[in-house]
């Protein structure tokens, strides 16, 4: 086995170790790894990919979809070339406590999404999200907001998705989780 494969391999079993209640789903590009900082019942969908040369913050039950990117820097593109020279712009990017980061979501570098917020696949987030803002689009905009109530009173119950899929606490049957909404 090649030198590269067999350094891949025990770096990602030290870290499954370090990080036992969060799920990272193959395939996935995260360089390097010690530059994600994680809190607990994470999941991260297939195939995402983060480039990070800061830091990146996620707090504990954030859900992301698969193919999503996090960007913590940037070329510069006012230096001493064209289209942009050699130094990266490295901002670092945190994420709060129960997000829900949709499929193919793009977050770029110097974001900081706040807890519970929801963001619409697809989105492209360039800056701030408050919490409990449901944004969407590119670049990513407020749509409205979660129910305040609702979302402190289910927290204070500890009903956090990922915590309970952990336990064997959510429906794992297919059919009873869809809930059909015919459309107008």
């Amino acid at each position: 086995m090649h030198f590269k494969k067999i350094k891949a391999l025990i770096e990602r079993k030290r870290w499954k170790r370090q990080h036992p209640t969060v799920i990272l789903c193959q395939p996935y590009n995260i360089t390097p790894l010690d530059n994600l900082i994680l809190g607990e019942h994470i999941y991260i969908g297939p195939e995402a990919w983060f480039s990070l040369r800061g830091k990146c913050r996620i707090g504990s039950g954030t859900i992301f979809g698969p193919r999503c990117k996090i960007h913590t820097s940037n070329h510069r593109y006012e230096g001493s070339m064209l289209p942009y020279d050699h130094i990266y712009v490295v901002k670092d990017v945190t994420i709060g406590e129960n997000v829900w980061i949709g499929a193919d979501v793009s977050i770029m570098p110097g974001v900081t999404i706040g807890e519970g917020a929801v963001i619409a696949a697809c989105s492209c987030v360039t800056k701030d999200v408050p919490p409990l803002a449901v944004v969407g689009g590119n670049p990513a905009r407020i749509i409205k907001y979660r129910d305040a109530d609702n979302y402190h009173r289910l927290k204070e119950q500890g009903q956090i998705y990922m915590a309970l899929k952990a336990q064997g606490k959510t429906i794992t049957d297919e059919q009873q989780r869809c809930e059909y909404h015919p459309t107008k």
